[in-house]
C-alpha cells in the first residue's frame, strides 16, 4: 500500500473524476489517500483533502501562483505517487520526481487541441500557444512514470510519447445513478439537461427548440458565459446534489447532451450521456462519429444536428410522443452501461496501473 497524492489547482475538492472517483477508488484498495486542492481540510471516505484555502478568481493568479502553491502543499507530504491533474502542475512534475516519487499526470483532455477554442486566449496566439504547449508537455511525460487518459483517443495520443499510458474513462458510478424504471407514459412531458450550462454545451440550441417542443425542458447546474433567455416553458433548477439529480431523471422522459462541434468535443466521451443511459433515458445527443457509434449500436437514444434547433425539436417530440419506444431505448442504454460503461471497469484499470508503478 502506498501514499498516494492527488493534486489540483483547477477542480473542486469533490469533484466526480478525481475526488469521487480516483480518489475513493484508491482509498478503498487501502492506499493512504490525499487530495491536495482549494477549499478546506475534511476527511471523506478515507480520502484526506487537504485544502488551498480560497482560490482566486484571477485565472492567471490559479495557473501560476496557485499552481505552485498547490505544489508546495503536495511537496511536504512526501508522498509515494503524485497525481497531477492539470496542465499548470506540470512544470513541478520533475521536481517531484527528484524527490524520488513516482509522477502521474491524468489528462482530462486534448489539451493542445482544446487551446484553439479558448476565447480567453487572443485568436492570433491560439495556434503559437497550442504548439509550445505540446512540445512541453511531451517533454514532461517521457521523464515521468505514467499518463491516465479520459478517453481512447486522448491516449492514443500519448502514446510513444509516455512510459505507461492507461485509458481510465469517465463513466458513471451506477451506485449514484438510479435507474428510473417507473413508465414513461405517466410521466410528465419533461425532458432534461443537467451539467454545466453554456453556449459551447448547447444552451442556446436548447433554449431555442424548447420554444416548439409540446413539453417543458428541466435544467440543473452552473451557468456560464452569455445569458440566454429561456422560454416559460423551460425550468431552472439551480444546482443539485445526487439524489436532486435523480429526481429530475425521475421525471423525465430523455436526457439532451448538445455539446457544440468543437474539435476537443468530437472525440470526447461525455459522462452525461452515458449518466442518462444509466438513468434508463434515451438521449438527444450532437451527431457526432464517436457518440454515433455507440447510440446506432445500442439503439438507445437519437443523433442530431448541435447547430439546428428545428431538428433537436423534432427529435424532442418524437420521444414525448412516443414514449413506450422512449423507453425501450432507454432500458437499452441502461444494459449497456451495466456492460461496458460503468466505473466498475475503469476503476480495475486505475488500480492496475497504480500496482505497476508500484511494483517496479
Amino acid at each position: 500500500m502506498a501514499k498516494v497524492c492527488h493534486v489540483s489547482s483547477a477542480h473542486d475538492s469533490h469533484d466526480i473524476r478525481i475526488f469521487v472517483k480516483e480518489c475513493r477508488t484508491l482509498a478503498a484498495e487501502g492506499h493512504q489517500v490525499s487530495f491536495v486542492v482549494y477549499g478546506d481540510d475534511e476527511e471523506v471516505d478515507g480520502v484526506s483533502i487537504v485544502g488551498l484555502g480560497e482560490r482566486s478568481a484571477s485565472r492567471r493568479t490559479r495557473m501560476t501562483q496557485g499552481a505552485k502553491k498547490a505544489y508546495e502543499k503536495a511537496a511536504s507530504l512526501a508522498a509515494d505517487i503524485y497525481h497531477l491533474h492539470d496542465p499548470e502542475l506540470l512544470p513541478y512534475a520533475k521536481k517531484l520526481k527528484r524527490q524520488g516519487a513516482r509522477v502521474v499526470f491524468d489528462s482530462h483532455e486534448d489539451v493542445p487541441v482544446q487551446i484553439m477554442s479558448k476565447t480567453w486566449i487572443p485568436r492570433m496566439l491560439r495556434r503559437l500557444i497550442s504548439s509550445l504547449y505540446d512540445r512541453f508537455e511531451t517533454g514532461v511525460v517521457r521523464d515521468i512514470d505514467a499518463v491516465v487518459c479520459a478517453t481512447p483517443y486522448i491516449g492514443e495520443k500519448f502514446e510513444g510519447r509516455a512510459k505507461l499510458v492507461g485509458v481510465v474513462n469517465n463513466y458513471p458510478m451506477l451506485s449514484d445513478v438510479e435507474l428510473q424504471d417507473s413508465p414513461f407514459n405517466g410521466r410528465p412531458a419533461n425532458v432534461c439537461y443537467t451539467g454545466g450550462i453554456s453556449e459551447v454545451r448547447g444552451s442556446k440550441v436548447m433554449a431555442e427548440a424548447a420554444a416548439g417542443i409540446h413539453g417543458s425542458l428541466l435544467l440543473a447546474g452552473k451557468q456560464t458565459g452569455s445569458a440566454v433567455e429561456w422560454g416559460s416553458n423551460c425550468f431552472y433548477l439551480g444546482m443539485l446534489d445526487r439524489e436532486g439529480v435523480n429526481r429530475v431523471y425521475a421525471e423525465s422522459v430523455a436526457g439532451l447532451v448538445l455539446l457544440l462541434p468543437l474539435e476537443n468535443y468530437l472525440v470526447s466521451r461525455p459522462i452525461k450521456m452515458f449518466e442518462y443511459m444509466a438513468a434508463g433515458l434515451p438521449v438527444v445527443a450532437s451527431d457526432f462519429p464517436e457518440w454515433r457509434k455507440v447510440i446506432d449500436r445500442f439503439k438507445c437514444g437519437v443523433c442530431v444536428d448541435p447547430d439546428d434547433g428545428n431538428a433537436v425539436c423534432d427529435a424532442i417530440n418524437y420521444l414525448l410522443e412516443n414514449r413506450e419506444e422512449a423507453q425501450a431505448m432507454g432500458r437499452r442504454g441502461r444494459l449497456a452501461v451495466e456492460s461496458e460503461f460503468s466505473w466498475d471497469s475503469e476503476a480495475a484499470v486505475l488500480v492496475s496501473l497504480y500496482e505497476s508503478l508500484l511494483a517496479e
